[in-house]
């Protein structure tokens, strides 16, 4: 009985503790700080962008700085097909970005212009954008550092993108082309009228994410190692030639130099 009670009070301390992450914030790595990450349920494909909100909240008496860091996860779908770009009031902040296999780092270059203090939050925001057709889930992770890069407190979210399905355009029917009529003919209540439709052009979208890999990277990535190794072999081979020449001038120079013997007489 002991066991079973023990048992029951254990899974319903769990049930609770679960419970509660799904809707507190995460745990501050600072004390005194959280930030909740709000982002869409999903992401199609090839669709528009959509913005993903971070707000900073702070329970001390101290008021800092806040510089963003998002964190990207691809899993499934290439970084190159993920479009990210930091706004803040509307405009686009300068970032820096580094990747790390399919994990892209978005540092803010500068730090917030809101002040993080106790009942005022910062809010940073993103808008994400996906190409092509791959789909899965893409992790992301706001972290909240301080001017001096400390980190204060951070959270994660998991979104789903969904895979753009190719749909076949139907064809378009063939229209009848009737005679005119006359000038004198006026159309009576038996002539079938045809209403032709124009073909309406999809809104093209627009969007001011940029890649986080841009489609050279690898090119890129290759060049400086390939000058390096170029520049070695070229320095040895001018090196090897300098002293085949050296040795060719000491040969012939010895060569050139004939013996002279002077004997005397007894």
């Amino acid at each position: 009985m002991r066991h079973l009670t023990a048992l029951l009070w254990a899974t319903l301390a769990g049930a609770a503790l679960g419970a509660g992450g799904l809707t507190a914030p995460a745990d501050a790595d600072v004390p005194g700080f959280s930030v909740r990450l709000t982002t869409p349920a999903t992401f199609q494909a090839g669709g528009t962008t959509k913005t993903i909100t971070a707000v900073a909240s702070s329970d001390q008496t101290r008021c800092r700085k806040v510089r963003w860091t998002l964190v990207v996860t691809g899993g499934k779908v290439p970084l190159n097909q993920i479009r990210v770009t930091r706004v803040e009031n509307n405009r686009e902040f300068a970032t820096q970005v580094s990747t790390s296999g399919n994990t892209a780092t978005i540092i803010d270059d500068q730090v917030d212009p809101g002040t993080l203090c106790r009942g005022r939050t910062v809010t940073g925001q993103w808008l994400v954008g996906f190409t092509g057709r791959d789909g899965g889930e893409v992790r992301f992770e706001a972290q909240a550092d301080d001017a001096q890069n400390t980190r204060l407190t951070s959270i994660s979210s998991t979104t789903e993108v969904t895979t753009k399905v190719a749909t076949a355009s139907p064809a378009p029917t063939p229209t009848k082309t009737t005679k005119a009529p006359t000038a004198s003919a006026s159309p009576t209540e038996d002539d079938p009228i045809e209403e032709v439709t124009e073909p309406t052009q999809p809104a093209n979208r627009t969007t001011s994410a940029s890649a986080l890999v841009p489609a050279s990277t690898d090119q890129s990535n290759l060049l400086g190692p390939g000058l390096i190794v170029g520049g070695v072999f070229f320095f040895l081979g001018l090196i090897l030639l300098l002293r085949l020449r050296s040795r060719t001038k000491e040969a012939r120079r010895q060569s050139q130099t004939l013996p002279t013997g002077f004997y005397t007489m007894p």
